[in-house]
C-alpha cells in the first residue's frame, strides 16, 4: 500500500516532505514536519529575500526584454504590461462568469514556471507582498524608460498623448509601485477577492500622486501684483471711485449690517472697518486692498457673531467693487481709461474669488478639532457642500467655475473610495475599535489593512485639498475649467491596478494540479 504523502510549509524554515502510512489531518502532518525544522540562519534568510524580490522582477523583465527585440520601446511597454493586462482582463471576466466557467489565473501558471525554475516560493502574505513590490518597481522601471520616446514616436495622437501623460511624475510612481502593490496582495489575500486587492492597490498608488501641481494660473501675489499696475494705470487715465459715492454706497452696506443685528458698540472690529470705508478718501488700488485687508482681520475674531458680519461685509465690499455702476466713477470719457479699468477690475475679481477658496484651506485647518474623526477632509467637504449650495454666491461665478465648484464637491470616484476606506483608520472609535480588533485578532491582517486605512484617510484629504487648490488657480486664471486637472493620481493608481496579485500555495495547487 502506498505510503501517504504530504508537502508542509513551515515559514521561516522551508517544505518538508512528511510520509506516513495512515492518513494523518493537518495538524498531525504540521507536528511530523516541524519536529524535523530548523529555521533559516540570517545570510540565507536575506539571499531568500532577495530571491523572492526577484521572483516578482523575473517576469516582468523577461516581457520586457522580449517585447523591446521585437519591437523597440512600445514592444518592451507591452511586453512589460502583458501580464498585469492579462490578469485585470481575467479577473474582471470572472466576476461575470459562473464557477464552471472560471478562467485559470495568467498568474498561477506563471508562478508554476518560476517554482519550477528554482526561485524561492514565498511563505507568507508579508514574502508575497515582497514579491508584488518587486514586480511592480520593475514594471514601473521599465515603462518610464519606454514611454518618453513612445510619446514622441506613437502613430495617433491619442498614443502619444496616454505616453505623455504616463510617464509623467517619474519619482511619485517609482515611489507608488512598491507600496500599492504590497497593499494590492495584502487585501486581495485578507478579503479573498483580487478585485479588492486592485481597488486597494489603485487607491494607495493614488495617494502618491496627490498635490502634484500642473497650472499656469498666477499667484496670488502675481495677480495683485498685475491689478495694481492696472488700476494705477486707471488712475492715471483720471479714473477712479468718486469718494462721496463710494463713501454712501459703504454707508448703505453699514445699514443693511444693522438688520443682521450689528451694533457699534457690541463690534468694535466692524465698527473700525466701516469708519475706514465711509471715509471721503482718494480710493486708488493700494486703498481698495488695505481697506478689504480690515474687514479680513476682522473675519478672524474670537467671536462668532462678529466673524459672521464680517464675511457679509466683505461679500457686500466686493460686489459693489465689481459691480460699481459707471456712474460711481470719476474720469470716464475716455475710452482707454475705462478698457484699464475693466481690466483692473477683472485681475480684482479673479484674486476676490480665488481668495473664497484659500481661506476654505485656512479655515479646515481650524476646523481640525472639530471633525476630530475626519479632520481637514470633511472641513472641506462641508464648505464645499455649502458653498455649492449657497445661489446668492454661486452667481459670483461663471458657469463653467460653478460647474468645477460643484465637482469638487461630489468629489471623484478614487476620492471617495479613499474616503470610505479611510474611515476604518483609528481615529475614530469605530476605526479604532474594528483596526484594533483585527490587529489582535490576526496582526498579519489587521496591520496590513490598519496601514492601508491610515494610507487611503491621508490620500483622500491630500486629494480634497489638491481640488479646493485647484479651484484657486482656476479663479485667479480666469479660464473656468479650461486649466488641466492633476492626472497624476490616476497614473500613480493605475501602478496599484496593473499589478498582477500573487497566488498562495494552495491556490497554486489548486491551479496546477500538483
Amino acid at each position: 500500500m502506498p505510503p501517504n504523502i504530504y508537502e508542509i510549509t513551515i515559514p521561516g524554515s522551508g517544505t518538508y516532505r512528511v510520509e506516513s502510512d495512515r492518513p494523518l489531518s493537518d495538524a498531525e502532518a504540521y507536528q511530523a514536519a516541524a519536529a524535523s525544522a530548523q529555521p533559516r540562519g540570517v545570510t540565507e534568510e536575506i539571499g531568500r529575500k532577495f530571491g523572492i524580490a526577484a521572483r516578482g522582477a523575473a517576469p516582468v523583465a523577461a516581457g520586457t526584454a522580449g517585447g523591446f527585440m521585437v519591437g523597440g520601446a512600445p514592444g518592451a511597454l507591452a511586453g512589460g504590461l502583458a501580464l498585469p493586462l492579462a490578469e485585470v482582463g481575467t479577473q474582471a471576466a470572472n466576476v461575470l462568469l459562473p464557477e464552471k466557467y472560471q478562467i485559470p489565473s495568467p498568474t498561477g501558471a506563471v508562478e508554476n514556471l518560476l517554482t519550477r525554475l528554482g526561485f524561492p516560493v514565498p511563505e507568507t502574505m508579508g514574502e508575497r507582498a515582497l514579491q508584488a513590490g518587486g514586480s511592480a518597481l520593475t514594471s514601473v522601471g521599465g515603462q518610464l524608460g519606454a514611454l518618453p520616446q513612445v510619446a514622441r514616436t506613437a502613430q495617433t495622437e491619442l498614443g502619444r498623448g496616454l505616453a505623455t501623460e504616463f510617464a509623467k511624475a517619474p519619482t511619485r510612481q517609482l515611489a507608488a509601485a512598491a507600496p500599492s502593490a504590497a497593499v494590492g496582495q495584502g487585501v486581495g489575500e485578507v478579503t479573498g477577492s483580487p478585485v479588492a486587492g486592485m481597488v486597494a492597490g489603485m487607491g494607495t498608488g493614488a495617494a502618491f500622486g496627490v498635490g502634484a501641481r500642473q497650472t499656469t494660473a498666477p499667484t496670488r501675489g502675481e495677480l495683485a501684483a498685475q491689478a495694481s499696475k492696472s488700476f494705477d494705470a486707471a488712475r492715471q487715465a483720471g479714473i477712479s471711485f468718486d469718494p462721496q459715492k463710494f463713501s454712501g454706497n459703504m454707508l448703505k452696506i453699514a445699514g443693511d449690517l444693522r438688520q443682521e443685528g450689528y451694533t457699534p458698540t457690541g463690534y468694535p472690529k466692524i465698527e473700525a472697518a466701516i469708519k475706514e470705508l465711509t471715509a471721503p478718501t482718494p480710493k486708488d488700488f493700494t486703498e481698495l486692498q488695505a481697506l478689504r485687508k480690515i474687514i479680513q482681520n476682522s473675519q478672524v475674531s474670537a467671536d462668532a457673531a462678529e466673524r459672521r458680519l464680517a464675511t457679509i461685509l466683505k461679500d457686500k465690499f466686493d460686489d459693489y467693487i465689481l459691480n460699481a455702476p459707471q456712474s460711481d466713477l470719476v474720469g470716464t470719457n475716455t475710452k482707454t481709461g475705462v478698457a484699464v479699468w475693466k481690466q483692473a477690475r477683472d485681475q480684482y475679481n479673479r484674486q476676490m474669488k480665488g481668495e473664497i477658496f484659500e481661506r476654505m484651506l485656512e479655515d479646515a485647518q481650524l476646523d481640525v478639532s472639530k471633525f476630530t474623526q475626519s479632520g481637514t477632509e470633511n472641513s472641506l467637504a462641508q464648505q464645499l457642500r455649502q458653498l455649492a449650495k449657497n445661489d446668492k454666491k454661486m452667481r459670483l461665478f461663471t458657469k463653467e467655475e460653478q460647474a468645477a465648484i460643484r465637482s469638487a464637491a461630489k468629489g471623484s470616484t478614487t476620492q471617495n473610495m479613499l474616503k470610505f476606506y479611510g474611515r476604518f483608520a483609528p481615529t475614530s472609535s469605530v476605526g479604532g475599535l474594528f483596526a484594533g480588533g483585527a490587529t489582535v485578532y490576526e496582526p498579519t491582517i489587521g496591520l496590513p489593512f490598519t496601514a492601508g486605512a491610515i494610507t487611503s484617510r491621508y490620500g483622500a484629504t491630500k486629494m480634497r485639498e489638491s481640488s479646493v487648490q485647484n479651484l484657486a488657480d482656476i479663479m485667479r486664471a480666469g479660464r473656468g475649467a479650461n486649466i488641466p486637472p492633476n492626472l497624476v493620481p490616476a497614473v500613480t493608481g493605475a501602478r496599484g491596478l496593473l499589478t498582477p496579485l500573487n497566488v498562495t500555495e494552495e491556490e497554486l495547487r489548486n491551479i496546477t494540479g500538483m
